[in-house]
């Protein structure tokens, strides 16, 4: 079954724009689904970075996290969309939800979704699309 951007697509297209506008202090931006549905709705935004970010998944939900990080090499922002998928959700759910990445990245304009073809940590190789400076962003969460 597709997932549905389109019922909150304003409320999901406007915390994405907070994300990516470097004069707004949202730094990143949760989406989940609508109860069983494949509605997909903005969960939560916040300007506390990584660490108030992860503080807000949770074990029970499939979970698309998009934010903004800063490469301390650079000062340049990173953009960086976490597929999570809770431990208590069905794998029955984890199946259908694991195809909707693809539309998620589309929707979220992210160039280069890594699929878990990477070999980092937590199946993303920061360092492919961070350089060393992926260490420090997942040494973060």
């Amino acid at each position: 079954m597709a997932v549905n951007l389109s019922k909150n697509g304003p409320a999901l297209m406007a915390a994405y724009k907070e994300v990516v506008d470097s004069k707004m202090d949202t730094n990143w931006a949760l989406f989940t689904y609508e109860g069983n549905h494949n509605d997909i709705r903005l969960a939560d935004k916040g300007n506390g970075g990584l660490q108030e970010m992860v503080e807000e998944l949770n074990s029970g939900k499939v979970m698309y996290a998009f934010c903004r990080v800063q490469d301390p090499n650079s000062g340049l922002p990173k953009f960086v969309l976490v597929n999570w998928t809770g431990e208590g959700v069905k794998d029955s759910r984890k199946g259908m939800c694991a195809n909707h990445l693809s539309t998620i990245a589309n929707f979220l304009k992210v160039r280069s979704p890594c699929y878990g073809e990477c070999s980092g940590r937590r199946g993303c190789g920061a360092r492919r699309h961070f350089g060393e400076s992926g260490q420090s962003f997942w040494s973060q969460l």
